[in-house]
């Protein structure tokens, strides 16, 4: 943790990233939907043998769909034993992962994941220890993203402006919430298990540990956003907000 005298750090939410074994189906059905576009797919992915689709919901935030292309994808096995669709990794922008590992080692947390991507470090915290598989992408500007150059940016006529909150059943939501706080130095938590990460809220529920997250959007302030339905993916939830 920071020093008494010292402000805490900060984390921002930007990609809420499902898996499916239905992705084609599936991307049909949400960008129907939410009017989301095709956006992009991620250039790293490929060749982890995984399916990607990277939409952008607001200027900030995005939901992306992956699959994977054959049993030699980590994934694979993952997303099998759930039923073939669920919440699989939320990638949060900080500006200190070496701090964050540390932190984690400390604490007993796994993390089988460290690398570098596009020039930034990334790690990766183990799902069975802190609640889902959670990536810290270390690029130091708030403002900054991977995908500035490549963004084709919100689509103009989507029915979702922004990704609000996301919600993830766990054992223990209090415990979670605390240790989540304490790994990504965000100050001392409040009194509900919620994880404000810039502007966008992670709040443990019970029920877990379990991929079947439920994710709030903000509707478009429009018509057809008024009028917008969730689709039904089963092991997934989406509200609008």
């Amino acid at each position: 943790m920071t020093g008494s005298n010292a402000a805490p750090s900060w984390a921002k939410l930007r990609q809420v990233v499902i898996a499916t074994t239905e992705h084609d189906s599936d991307l049909t059905a949400v960008r129907k939907a939410f009017g989301l576009g095709a956006g992009f797919a991620d250039p790293e992915l490929h060749e982890l043998h995984m399916d990607d689709a990277t939409m952008p919901v607001s200027g900030e935030r995005y939901l992306e769909f992956v699959a994977p292309t054959g049993p030699e994808a980590a994934v694979h096995r993952w997303i099998t034993r759930i039923g073939g669709r669920g919440g699989y990794v939320l990638s949060v922008q900080h500006p200190d992962p070496d701090a964050v590992k540390a932190r984690a080692l400390a604490a007993g947390v796994r993390v089988p994941i460290d690398t570098e991507a596009l020039g930034h470090r990334i790690i990766q915290l183990h799902p069975q220890d802190v609640g889902l598989l959670l990536e810290l992408d270390g690029i130091a500007d708030p403002q900054a993203w991977f995908w500035d150059d490549i963004n084709p940016g919100p689509e103009p006529d989507a029915t979702v402006s922004d990704i609000v909150g996301v919600e993830v059943p766990v054992a223990d939501p209090a415990a979670t919430a605390a240790q989540w706080h304490s790994l990504l130095d965000l100050g001392e938590p409040g009194s509900e298990p919620v994880v404000d990460l810039g502007g966008c809220w992670v709040r443990f529920v019970e029920g877990g540990p379990s991929a079947e997250w439920t994710v709030h959007l903000r509707r478009a302030d429009t018509p057809a956003g008024a009028a917008a339905q969730a689709p039904e993916l089963p092991g997934l939830r989406f509200v609008l907000v």
